[in-house]
C-alpha cells in the first residue's frame, strides 16, 4: 500500500455541486478509466483501467480516497509478468476507427518484457459469504490471461480466488458481480482469441454463480445464449422486484432481457421480458445499464464508441432510456418513437434518442441518491471535432429526473473538459454521489506524430467527482 496520490480540487471549477475529488488518473495519466467504485470501511474505492497493459505503467490499481484527509492512496496495485503473445492483441473495436484517414498516427508503442497481469478492474461487489466474518469487497479484473476475482477483507490485503477466466482463460473481464438470494452472480465480457481482443462480446454467453466465491466452485446458472445464438454477451445484471434480470448483447436482434427467480439448482430457469432491442433492432444492440428506481426498473441502452459497432456493421446511433414496470410492461422515457409489438410507444420526456443529442452514443451508468435518479453518457462529439479540425467541444453529459418523466441536465460539457468523454460509474455514498469519468486526452494530438517515449498529454488520466448539497 502506498500513500501518494493526488489530493484534489483546491481551487479547481464546480459546477451544479460537483467538485473534482481526483484528476489526471490519481497518480498515472495512463489510467483512463475510472472503472468501478464501491463504498466500504468509510472509504470510496476506485477501480482503475489502462487501454492497453504495455509495460510497468499500465499496471491496473485498486485506489481508496478518504473523506476526512480528502486523499487517494494505492491499496493494490497489479503484479508484473512475463510478456508474451497475448500481451498486446489487436483490437477489433478500434480497428477502423480513430484513425483520422491515416492523419496523427502515432509511433507504434512497443511492448515492455514484463507486463501488468490486470490492466484494470471492471466490477466491485460488498457481499458477506459463508467464508467471511464480515462483508468483504469482490473485485473483477481485466486480464488478457484469463480474469480473476479478488477478495479484500481489511481494504488493504487483496487475495487471488478464482482461476483464470474462471473456467476459460479467454475470458477478458467480468460485468456485474452482483448478489441475489445470497448467492453471488457474474458475466463474462469480452475475450482474447488467435490475437484478436474483443472488449465487449466473450463469444460465450454465459453466467456464472456460485454459494461461496472463496470456493472457485463457479457453476452456469443459465443454458449458453439463454437458448439463441445470437446473444454474444452478458451486459448488466440487476436485481429488482424479486428477480435477477440480465441483459443480452445481440448485434443482430438488439440486446434481449430476461429474468429468473434462480429457484432450485442452476442453470435457472429464465423467462424473456423484452427482445429485439425493444423494436429498435440492433440500433439497440446492448443494454449496459439497468436500476430500480421508484417501483420501475431504468434500462439504458446503446452502441460503443462512436456510436457504431464497426466490428459487426451496427450503427451509428445514439442511446435509449427505456422503463420497465413491475408488471414487465414498459415505456420509451427517450428515443425513437415506434409501433411496437406491445402498441405504439412514444417518449415520455420528449426526448429522441441521446436526450436529443446524436453524439450520446450509450448510457454507462446510472445511479439513485437523494431522490433522483441519474444518467451519465458517453459522448463522442470531440473526436469528430479533433478530426475535422473544429473547436474542441465536447465531453460527457450528466442528466437527473425525480420522477423518470422530466429530466435536468447536470453538465453538457464533462464539466468543463472535453476530453472526459464518459461517465463510467456512479456511486452513492453518505459523503455524496461519486462518479467516474473516462478519459481521451490522446484525441487532443489527432494530426500529430507522436513519439510515445514523450508521455501521456498533459490533461490525461481519469478523474473522479464529488456532488453534495445537489
Amino acid at each position: 500500500m502506498s500513500a501518494d496520490v493526488q489530493t484534489a480540487g483546491a481551487g479547481m471549477p464546480a459546477e451544479s455541486g460537483f467538485r473534482p475529488i481526483g484528476q489526471e488518473g490519481m497518480g498515472n495519466p495512463r489510467s483512463k478509466v475510472a472503472h468501478c467504485l464501491a463504498w466500504f470501511k468509510g472509504y470510496v474505492y476506485l477501480g482503475v483501467t489502462h487501454h492497453k497493459g504495455m509495460g510497468a505503467h499500465d499496471r491496473a490499481r485498486i485506489l481508496r480516497w478518504d473523506p476526512a484527509s480528502g486523499n487517494w492512496e494505492t491499496v493494490y496495485e497489479s503484479p508484473l509478468v512475463e510478456a508474451d503473445e497475448r500481451a498486446n492483441p489487436q483490437d477489433v473495436l478500434r480497428k477502423g476507427q480513430m484513425s483520422g484517414g491515416g492523419r496523427g498516427r502515432k509511433a507504434r508503442e512497443e511492448v515492455e518484457p514484463m507486463v501488468p497481469l490486470y490492466r484494470g478492474f471492471r466490477s466491485m461487489l460488498v457481499y458477506q459469504g459463508p467464508s467471511d466474518d464480515e462483508p468483504a469487497l469482490y473485485i473483477s479484473s481485466i486480464c488478457h490471461w484469463g480474469a480473476r476475482i479478488l477478495r479484500t477483507q481489511d481494504g488493504v490485503t487483496f487475495t487471488e480466488l478464482s482461476d483464470p477466466g474462471l473456467v476459460d482463460e479467454s475470458f477478458l473481464s467480468f460485468r456485474s458481480l452482483t448478489n441475489f438470494n445470497g448467492k453471488v452472480f457474474c458475466a463474462p465480457t469480452g475475450a482474447v482469441r488467435d490475437g484478436y481482443m474483443d472488449r465487449n462480446f466473450a463469444g460465450d454467453t454465459i453466467i456464472f454463480v456460485t454459494d461461496d466465491p472463496t470456493s472457485n466452485a463457479w457453476v452456469p446458472a443459465m443454458e449458453p445464449g439463454f437458448g439463441d445464438d445470437t446473444n454474444s454477451s452478458i451486459s448488466r445484471l440487476v436485481v429488482f422486484n424479486g428477480f435477477l434480470y440480465a441483459s443480452a448483447g445481440n448485434p443482430r436482434k438488439g440486446f434481449q432481457l430476461y429474468k429468473t427467480d434462480a429457484s432450485g439448482e442452476p442453470p435457472y430457469t429464465w423467462t424473456p421480458v423484452l427482445t429485439d432491442g425493444a423494436q429498435r433492432y440492433n440500433l439497440n444492440e446492448t443494454a449496459p445499464t439497468m436500476i430500480p428506481f421508484k417501483g420501475a426498473l431504468y434500462i439504458g441502452s446503446g452502441l460503443p464508441g462512436m456510436g457504431k459497432d464497426s466490428a459487426n456493421d451496427v450503427g451509428p446511433a445514439a442511446f435509449e432510456l427505456i422503463r420497465l414496470n413491475a408488471d414487465d410492461s414498459w415505456d420509451l422515457i427517450a428515443g425513437e418513437p415506434r409501433f411496437t409489438l406491445d402498441g405504439l410507444k412514444v417518449p415520455f420526456s420528449c426526448m429522441g434518442p441521446g436526450f436529443d443529442d446524436f453524439y450520446n452514443s450509450v448510457i454507462w451508468a446510472m445511479e439513485v441518491h437523494d431522490g433522483y435518479l441519474y444518467a451519465g453518457t458517453h459522448h463522442w462529439l470531440i473526436f469528430q471535432a479533433k478530426l475535422r479540425r473544429q473547436p474542441e467541444v465536447g465531453g460527457f453529459h450528466l442528466w437527473r429526473s425525480s420522477d423518470g418523466d422530466n429530466w435536468e441536465a447536470v453538465t453538457l460539457d464533462g464539466f468543463g473538459y472535453p476530453y472526459e468523454v464518459g461517465i463510467r460509474t456512479l456511486l452513492s455514498t453518505p459523503e455524496g454521489l461519486v462518479l467516474g469519468t473516462s478519459n481521451h486526452m490522446e484525441a487532443s494530438q489527432f494530426g500529430m506524430r507522436r513519439d510515445p517515449s514523450e508521455g501521456e498529454p498533459a490533461g490525461s488520466g481519469c478523474q473522479v467527482w464529488l456532488g453534495q448539497d445537489l
